[in-house]
């Protein structure tokens, strides 16, 4: 008889299995394709194989139709770029990254991860204010406040 957290574990690791998505000489230097079952596009770019989000998270444009610059995907509604490698914001309007998903290749054929990789919470690379304060580094204050702290 198994177990709550037996039977929790196992689920878990089928869960986290692998997503066939095309032969590996399908998919062209520079071509983006969408990967069925999951909210994912594959990309090429150089030889790299790189697996991100389906949709941009500023204005929820579809990536498909972005295009590759700069080993960044770029989104087709306001320009944003993701870093191909991390999906961290690059540049352009959006706030967040998207998400990345782990990409193998074996026998001939790509597959992907069912799941995502984390993204990066900070995007710009900012450190919290907890983080400025253990640091050391300057904290900003309003100047209302230092002005009744000097009376």
């Amino acid at each position: 008889m198994l177990r709550v957290g037996e039977v929790w574990r196992r689920r878990r690791r089928d869960d986290a299995g692998l997503v066939r998505v095309c032969a590996d000489g399908d998919l062209a230097d520079g071509e983006i394709r969408r990967i069925d079952g999951l909210p994912a596009v594959l990309c090429r770019t150089r030889g790299g194989l790189y697996a991100l989000g389906l949709r941009c998270p500023h204005a929820g444009a579809l990536l498909v139709k972005g295009t590759i610059v700069d080993d960044c995907l770029e989104c087709p509604l306001h320009g944003g770029r993701f870093a191909l490698d991390g999906g961290a914001v690059r540049s352009g309007p959006p706030r967040h990254g998207v998400p990345v998903y782990d990409v193998l290749v074996r026998d001939g054929l790509v597959y992907v991860s069912r799941r995502p990789r984390k993204v990066p919470r900070r995007a710009w690379g900012g450190r919290r204010l907890s983080e400025r304060r253990r640091t050391g580094a300057a904290v900003a204050q309003p100047a209302a406040a230092s002005r009744w702290r000097a009376r």
